[in-house]
């Protein structure tokens, strides 16, 4: 459907609220005389990229990792979640942090993860 039937519709749909004779052929008659609004609308296409395969061959060979928005801070200190998980399993664990410093974000990566199920490809 292009943009200026879809146009045409939406005026018609007035038809349920008002009537006049000859609504739907006064409306397809002005939209087909004005250009300047076929032009403004335009196509409601959108350029998509190409999806990209990862094929993970075994488990813990790649990881993501994020950081969740600061909660309320714990009893320990803690006010941020470090967030772990595996491509190929799914696995994912969360660990309590006081902060979001790369230093704090390294330690706990190579203490949990990196110490567990070895150094990652990401």
């Amino acid at each position: 459907m292009t943009a200026q039937m879809e146009g045409i519709l939406k005026s018609c749909e007035t038809r349920e609220r008002f009537y006049r004779n000859r609504l739907l052929a006064d409306v397809e008659k002005g939209y087909r005389e004005c250009h300047a609004r076929g032009v403004q609308k335009g196509p409601k296409t959108r350029t998509k990229c190409r999806l990209q395969s990862y094929n993970e061959g075994a488990p813990f060979e790649r990881m993501a990792f994020d950081i969740l928005l600061p909660f309320t801070v714990t009893t320990e200190g803690n006010r941020y979640v470090l967030v772990l998980m595996d491509y190929f399993s799914k696995w994912s664990e969360s660990i309590p942090n006081p902060d979001q410093e790369a230093l704090t974000v390294a330690v706990e990566l190579v203490r949990s993860w990196i110490s567990s199920y070895g150094v990652p490809m990401i």
